[in-house]
C-alpha cells in the first residue's frame, strides 16, 4: 500500500514530477511495478499512457530477469537511445518505477542526476506498507 490517500498520493507524485520537467526532462511518469501509470506529465492519450506504463514495466522487469541470471544484481537503471532522445527508467522503490524521456538539449550527466534525485522522492512517497 502506498503513502496517504489516492489524491495526496497524486499530487506528490505530480510536483515531483513537474520539477523534474523543468530540469530538462522532456515527459516524465512514475509507473507500478506491474505496468500502471500512477502520475505521468506527458502528452499522450489515456490508451497510449496505459501501452507506455505496461511496455516500460516489462523493459524493466526484463532488464532485472538477465542481470539476475548473469548473477550481477538488481540494474540501477535501463537506458534506452532512440534518435536524439533517451528513454531512461529508474527503480524508485519495490512499488514503482520513474521514467523519463530525455531530449537533445540536456546531458546524460544533468539527466541522471535529477532522475535520481526524483526517483529517492518518489520512493518515499511509494513505500510500502504506510
Amino acid at each position: 500500500m502506498m503513502e496517504g490517500t489516492m489524491e495526496d498520493r497524486s499530487g506528490k507524485l505530480g510536483s515531483v514530477l513537474r520539477k523534474l520537467n523543468e530540469s530538462g526532462i522532456e515527459a516524465s511518469a512514475v509507473v507500478s511495478r506491474d505496468g500502471f501509470i500512477l502520475h505521468s506529465e506527458m502528452q499522450a492519450g489515456e490508451e497510449e499512457k496505459a501501452t507506455f506504463a505496461a511496455m516500460a514495466a516489462a523493459v524493466l522487469g526484463a532488464a532485472e530477469t538477465v542481470t539476475s541470471e548473469l548473477k550481477q544484481g538488481v540494474p540501477r537503471r535501463v537506458i534506452i537511445e532512440s534518435g536524439d532522445h533517451r528513454l531512461i527508467e529508474v527503480g524508485a522503490g519495490p512499488m514503482a518505477l520513474l521514467v523519463a524521456m530525455v531530449g537533445p538539449k540536456t546531458t546524460l550527466a544533468e539527466a541522471l542526476k535529477a532522475i535520481d534525485k526524483a526517483a529517492l522522492e518518489v520512493r518515499a512517497i511509494a513505500k510500502p506498507g504506510r
